[in-house]
């Protein structure tokens, strides 16, 4: 029984669903197959959690990618950003005023659509813990039928870390440039014989190369294991994070033309300088909790169900856009404008997985049955801004310098300019609720034709429900309010088919090609208030995946099409004509079709040596557009997606001499992209003006060095070596600056 209980503790760190060769060893098989992940590095030797199936890497016609917690501790990721770098084709698309990373991969945006935490969604609206990570798995191309109404490109699961039957843990205190401080805490043990425990924590306290930016974080993660039965496991986690920090915005982009609106990145003042208000704050909450429970029914069948409910809350009040305008003098303004915001959003999920393996004849099967349904409530609230004269202003409020500059402009070159002035006094304006709801039934089979021949077939029916959005207004001072149905009911219901072709030529190599279509629920609404339509999603793949060095390393190749029927993207302007800084609100842009090619090699092909690399091809235009005037040009390529990236990272462990040292460099390349927007096209079809700003391509490197001495494990990296500057745009705004140089030191303490 003892044997059995350690068994199931570290079942938790691998997948649910393994599959069963034989009753009496059931339990170490899952073992051995994570001992096997961690220890060869190499994922095509894993099963992916994300899956929801008992399928092998190498069996499942999809790229996947995993990023264990030995690749994030030995690079001292700070953020998830550091972390998917060594994901090949994936990259940041934006860094919106510091208060996340946004990831895109294949031409599309990852958004809260596309971003779970142990299989359930979570608001992507924030920046995660990764300190708490067990390891992050990409599932890229299309997983609707798994997940539903998911965006194309992937998906990104972050696994945390769960209890362990024995006692253990470490004690983690850190420090880089510009005043970084973090502490991590990582405790698990044994409560009885059939339950453990384990608690992970975090605290950290930063500066910025910006001025007047800083930034608190505190992270707590505790999680319970009970082994109910021999077969029958609950696991019950919570997941609590809070950021308090200052916005940046970034340094901002110059409009050198008023005609045609030309914009490029402000490269006039050091990219230190911040002239946005020393007063604004964004703080923000997240809180997840997770019950999973998994049975084995018998040697061939087993059953996983989660639930999970989340709160996310953000409070942000400062200046947002930070674009400069030109004089005809040649001096350059910027009129500077606050705008505060309150979103919280509640979210509900339910999933329950059946997995089976059984013959048909000389036909073998592996048998997925599922169905997942959740509701959203989210909430967005605006505010009126009280003028200095004490009259009202409706939303953002363009205020001066101390009061003296009646227009709210700021010179570029002035810094006695960029004062803060008054901080206004703010009232509830309007409550915008928007509810939704989701349901999904999908099943899918791996049929088994001969023992190299195997077809991946399944079906998903999906219901979605945006239900009236209801419109709170508010009277100043007062609670008295009125309620007014903004939109309709909208609900969608679809089918989303997949097929995939497997030949598994040997042990080690196979090859794939699959196809899936699936609709996008868009979430938000247009400039009139109204919901927007779906979109309709072909996606095709094919390519190989190989294992070399008696499987310690994994060679695998993908080319893919994405074909999406109506790309939906954030409005640039309201129902006003005025410049839109709601990302709730959006507008469908037409048909787009993005192709690409992806390669990576990883694993550990000696027991001191860790290798990734990646390089991947990827080109999304618009295919078809309306003839409209104002509508978007055909054969353009999308903003934000870079025709190329590439990573690299390799480590080395010296077994004699030194013994404990450790060095590594990483690497990662991002293409030349485009930030901006897309141009617009008049009645004619002729380009109307040209809103895209070009973006250099550009190479970070990071160089670390570390040394294990018993318990203590001493480590250091100099970040961005060679000091690149480049930049990260959300579309012509938020124009932040990557780090320049810096070190970060960490020191361990295994207990």
């Amino acid at each position: 029984m003892k044997r059995k209980a350690v068994a199931l503790g570290l079942i938790s760190l691998s997948t649910f669903g393994y599959a069963q060769e034989k009753k009496a060893d059931s339990l170490d098989v899952r073992t051995i197959e994570d001992v096997k992940l961690h220890k060869a590095g190499n994922p095509n030797r894993a099963k992916i959690f994300t899956t929801k199936s008992n399928l092998d890497v190498m069996e499942n016609p999809q790229a996947t990618a995993i990023v264990t917690h030995e690749i994030i501790e030995q690079q001292q990721a700070q953020q998830l950003s550091d972390v998917v770098r060594n994901v090949n084709g994936m990259y940041i698309t934006s860094a919106r005023g510091g208060s996340q990373d946004s990831f895109g991969a294949r031409g599309y945006a990852f958004g809260a659509e596309n971003i779970y935490k142990n299989g359930a969604r979570v608001n992507s609206g924030i920046f995660p813990e990764v300190s708490g990570m067990e390891r992050v798995e990409i599932l890229k191309g299309g997983a609707a039928i798994l997940y539903g109404n998911v965006a194309p490109g992937g998906i990104m699961n972050m696994i945390t870390k769960k209890p362990i039957f024995n006692q253990g843990g470490s004690v983690t205190v850190s420090t880089g440039s510009w005043d970084n401080y973090k502490t991590t805490l990582d405790f698990y043990d044994a409560l009885s014989k059939s339950s453990a425990f384990r608690v992970n924590g975090a605290f950290e306290d930063k500066a910025s190369f910006r001025d007047k930016v800083t930034s608190q974080k505190y992270y707590f993660n505790p999680s319970f294991l009970f082994n109910i039965s021999d077969k029958t496991q609950l696991i019950v986690e919570g997941d609590y994070l809070k950021n308090d920090f200052t916005p940046d915005f970034g340094v901002g982009t110059l409009v050198l033309d008023t005609k045609t609106s030309r914009s490029v990145i402000n490269d006039l003042i050091d990219i230190r300088k911040n002239p946005a208000s020393d007063f604004q704050y964004q703080d923000t909450q997240m809180a997840t909790s997770t019950v999973t429970l998994n049975h084995e029914i018998n040697n061939n069948w087993n059953l996983n169900v989660v639930g999970s409910y989340q709160n996310y809350t953000k409070d942000f009040f400062g200046n947002e856009r930070m674009q400069w305008y030109l004089q005809s003098n040649g001096s350059y303004l910027w009129n500077r404008s606050m705008t505060r915001t309150y979103n919280e959003q509640n979210y509900g999920s339910v999933q329950v997985n059946l997995n089976g393996e059984f013959s048909t004849g000389k036909v073998k099967h592996k048998l997925l049955f599922g169905a997942d349904a959740d509701y959203l409530q989210s909430d967005n609230y605006t505010y009126y801004f009280q003028k200095q004269d004490g009259s009202w202003a409706e939303s953002s409020l363009v205020y001066g310098t101390n009061g003296n500059n009646t227009n709210g402009n700021i010179s570029l070159t002035d810094e006695n300019s960029w004062s803060s002035g008054y901080k206004p006094d703010t009232s509830k304006k309007d409550l915008t609720r928007t509810p939704t709801r989701r349901v999904g039934v999908y099943i899918q089979d791996l049929i088994s034709v001969t023992e190299k021949l195997k077809v991946l077939a399944g079906i998903r029916w999906s219901y979605l429900e945006n239900m009236t959005p209801l419109k709170t207004t508010y009277a100043f001072g007062t609670k008295s309010y009125k309620k007014e149905d903004i939109a309709g009911d909208m609900s969608k219901n679809a089918f989303s088919p997949r097929l995939g072709l497997v030949y598994q030529w040997t042990d080690s190599f196979m090859t794939f090609a699959s196809y899936t279509n699936s609709f996008i629920p868009n979430t938000g609404i247009d400039i009139n208030d109204k919901s927007l339509d779906p979109s309709i999603v072909d996606q095709w793949e094919l390519g190989f995946k190989k294992n070399l060095f008696s499987n310690t390393l994994a060679f695998n190749a993908t080319a893919y099409q994405i074909d999406n029927s109506n790309l939906a993207q954030m409005a640039a302007f309201n129902a006003s004509g005025q410049v839109n800084t709601n990302t709730n609100v959006k507008e469908l842009t037409g048909k787009t079709r993005s192709r690409g090619v992806e390669l990576d090699i990883t694993g550990n092909p000696l027991s001191n040596l860790s290798i990734i690399a990646g390089y991947s091809y990827n080109h999304m235009t618009y295919l078809d557009t309306p003839n409209t005037d104002g509508s978007f040009i055909e054969g353009e390529r999308i903003v934000r997606t870079p025709l190329n990236t590439a990573n690299a990272s390799v480590f080395y462990t010296f077994d004699r001499y030194v013994k404990g040292l450790k060095i590594g460099a990483t690497a990662f390349y991002t293409g030349s992209r485009y930030g901006g927007w897309n141009n617009l096209k008049d009645a004619n079809g002729n380009q109307k003006t040209d809103r895209m700003i070009p973006l250099t391509d550009f190479t970070q490197v990071d160089f670390s060095i570390a040394y294990q001495y018993k318990k203590f494990l001493l480590q250091g990296k100099l970040g961005n070596a060679f000091n690149v500057l480049n930049y990260t745009v959300h579309e012509n705004y938020s124009v932040n600056p990557i780090m320049p140089r810096n070190v970060y030191v960490t020191l361990t303490y295994k207990l």
